[in-house]
């Protein structure tokens, strides 16, 4: 006969029917019958208390386990129900409690001790359940917009999603009294501005900042249908078919708050001219493929605005003399970003045009450029504090020139473009030193703009930031070992490792305080020379006293990169990214090197997206002692390579970009600390 699994209380408890006994056996039965039906109240009563004490400690669960319990021994008890209600209706589940009170009074006789309380209680469950706290109207102002609001809402509102808006009077009111307003959005569907937008229009007082998409859409008949008389940020996307009259008339409407504006397609029916001169009170602006000319009968200025970003200029629009006239309207800029790249030599006026101008982008967009930049900016600050210039040929003297005129202040320079020299040039370089050239061919008005005639002391003091992607080594090279031998205190490099010469590296070993150092050898490079070079010096000559702590190598197959193994040997190092597209078998025994070699290595990212791994690469890393951090992006990791994981002795965060069974994913976030996976 199988064992029962599940005991039933109420037929163990009944008093039993003899129908045969021997001698008294009968009494004795119901005798220890009595005593089993008087223990288990008794046990019932015991459980009851702890259940109770339980959920005024916050043990709901445990106390819920025990009222189950009592409701399994008794259930035609209502003791049991009325716990578990009572435990449901302190965490404010009063639906639930409802529930439990219901089932207890189809199970209850009326004539037990506790249906009537079972009726009382589901009658205050029943009442509680119906309350509804308007918490938005009753917390202090401060806390509902700082801690609440962003919590429950959109950051952005659209036609179809203003719920929040809605619910009550009080709800709206403390949502529209938020400091930054509201930020609302329209999409692409739409087709007109004369009708429809209801919400839009009726919260146009409170938004302040509007994005949408205006094609051919009149833009006035949003802005006369309501009064955005806080509109501060305005961000459309417009096409050529995008009106022109219309949409001045719509910018005169809010021109009187409007701060920021941002306009994104291609829009060659809208003039820089007519956008300034309708707003002044701009601060930001970002334009791309608008028509940038200013009108040539004036030479009004804008010094309010600070921040502008001029992207897809027209070739005629790039014209040296109509880019000089435009820039001389905005002597405030802070912040400057222009694409396709000018003429180089308008660089050379920038630190008369814009004095205050900090951060520079010449070229390609920001989103272009791989180095982070804080985009920090200080009004009343003089000088180029990052100049990012890329996209086509730069003049040497240009280049020499704006570098000059901005040397105290230039912390970033980050150049991916060409180096053309003229035969007619100013300057020649040689040893890191600007000379005049014996056949000169234009003159230096100022001489604090001339290095010729500065070469008493170092140049860029304060910059720390060089990234310098060039592929015509031969007038390159001698322009980064001029940088290189005149920035003392440059912390971080960034290059192609053709670049990395012989007298390159010389300079970079001369670096007291470079940490950071960045290969690029995509490209390929046949010539490792001077990479070589470099990290044999911090090996052999440096040892324990070299500054590199991290160093990031972008290549295609690892195997290939004869000098990958000399980084192993950094006794300092502790940052390593191997971005490779194959790291093959050939790389497995180096890893033991790893370990072995480079005992600061705290923090290691082997593979980029897809990368093709082989396996048994990872298993070698477990005996690192210090490994702290490890990244792994391949297409797939074998299950042996993925069990070793659990091995690393101090590892605390492991990042996979790779497929992950689910029953290993749980054994590493058993071993790990911080387990991040992502399988897309």
């Amino acid at each position: 006969m199988p064992i029962q699994d599940n005991i039933d209380w109420t037929e163990l408890l009944k008093d039993t029917i003899v129908t045969t006994q021997h001698c008294n056996d009968g009494d004795r039965i119901a005798a220890a019958t009595e005593t089993l039906q008087r223990t288990a109240h008794q046990f019932v009563e015991v459980l009851n208390e702890r259940a109770k004490l339980l959920a005024n400690s916050a043990q709901f669960e445990r106390a819920l386990q025990d009222a189950a319990a009592i409701t399994a021994i008794l259930p035609s008890s209502g003791l049991g129900y009325l716990r578990m209600g009572d435990v449901y209706c302190q965490q404010g589940h009063h639906a639930a409690a409802i529930s439990i009170y219901d089932q207890g009074l189809q199970a209850v006789p009326e004539s037990d001790a506790h249906y009537q309380q079972l009726q009382q209680c589901r009658m205050e469950a029943a009442t509680n359940n119906s309350k509804r706290i308007d918490f938005i109207s009753q917390l202090p102002l401060d806390i509902v917009i700082t801690n609440i609001i962003p919590r429950i809402t959109s950051r952005t509102y659209f036609e179809s999603s203003c719920e929040y808006l809605l619910v009550s009077r009080a709800w709206q009111e403390r949502i529209l009294q938020q400091p930054k307003g509201l930020k609302f959005h329209f999409g692409k569907n739409v087709h007109t501005f004369k009708s429809g937008h209801v919400k839009l229009v009726r919260f146009a007082p409170y938004v302040q900042i509007l994005r949408g998409y205006l094609c051919d859409l009149h833009l006035d008949d949003l802005f006369r249908r309501a009064h955005f008389s806080k509109l501060k940020d305005l961000w459309l996307h417009c096409n050529d078919t995008t009106p022109h009259r219309p949409f001045i008339n719509g910018l005169e409407l809010v021109a009187h708050s409007l701060a920021r504006m941002t306009i994104r397609g291609s829009c060659s029916s809208i003039e820089l001219r007519d956008i300034v001169e309708t707003c002044p009170n701009l601060e930001y602006m970002e334009t791309c493929g608008v028509d940038v000319t200013m009108p040539s009968s004036s030479t009004a200025s804008y010094p309010k605005m600070t921040h502008l970003y001029l992207y897809e200029i027209s070739e005629s629009a790039l014209a040296y003399d109509n880019m000089v006239d435009v820039l001389s309207r905005f002597p405030s800029l802070l912040l400057l970003g222009v694409s396709p790249m000018p003429e180089s030599r308008l660089l050379t006026l920038l630190k008369d045009q814009c004095p205050y101008l900090q951060r520079l982008f010449y070229g390609p967009e920001p989103l272009d450029y791989t180095p982070p930049d804080p985009m920090t900016v200080y009004p009343n600050r003089r000088g180029v504090v990052s100049a990012h210039l890329g996209g086509g040929s730069y003049d040497q003297d240009d280049l020499i020139r704006f570098l000059y005129q901005q040397r105290s202040s230039l912390e970033m320079i980050f150049f991916d473009g060409k180096i053309t020299k003229d035969d007619d040039a100013i300057w020649e370089i040689l040893d890191g030193r600007i000379l005049e050239s014996n056949i000169r061919g234009g003159s230096i008005d100022d001489d604090d703009d001339d290095p010729s005639q500065q070469q008493s002391e170092a140049s860029f003091v304060r910059l720390v930031d060089f990234d310098f992607w060039v592929m015509n080594e031969t007038p390159s090279t001698p322009f980064m070992q001029w940088i290189l031998l005149n920035a003392p205190n440059i912390k971080t490099i960034c290059i192609l490792d053709s670049n990395c010469q012989p007298d390159i590296a010389a300079a970079m070993s001369n670096l007291k305080h470079l940490s950071k150092v960045v290969f690029d050898t995509k490209r390929g490079s046949i010539d490792n020379m001077g990479i070589q070079q470099f990290l044999e010096y911090h090996i052999w000559t440096m040892g324990d006293a070299s500054t590199l702590e991290e160093v990031v190598v972008y290549m295609k197959d690892m195997s290939d990169v004869a000098w990958i193994p000399l980084l192993y040997r950094l006794k300092r190092l502790k940052t390593l990214m191997l971005l490779a597209s194959t790291i093959s078998e050939n790389c497995v025994l180096s890893m033991h090197e790893l370990c072995q070699r480079c005992p600061a290595l705290e923090d290691l990212t082997l593979g980029k997206d897809g990368c093709e791994m082989a396996n048994g690469l990872l298993k070698p890393l477990r005996r690192h002692p210090n490994l702290k951090y490890l990244s792994v992006s391949a297409r797939s990791l074998s299950e042996n390579d993925l069990t070793a994981l659990c091995a690393f002795r101090k590892l605390k965060y492991l990042y996979l970009q790779c497929p992950v069974p689910k029953y290993l994913l749980e054994i590493l976030q058993d071993h790990i600390q911080d387990v991040e996976i992502d399988s897309a």
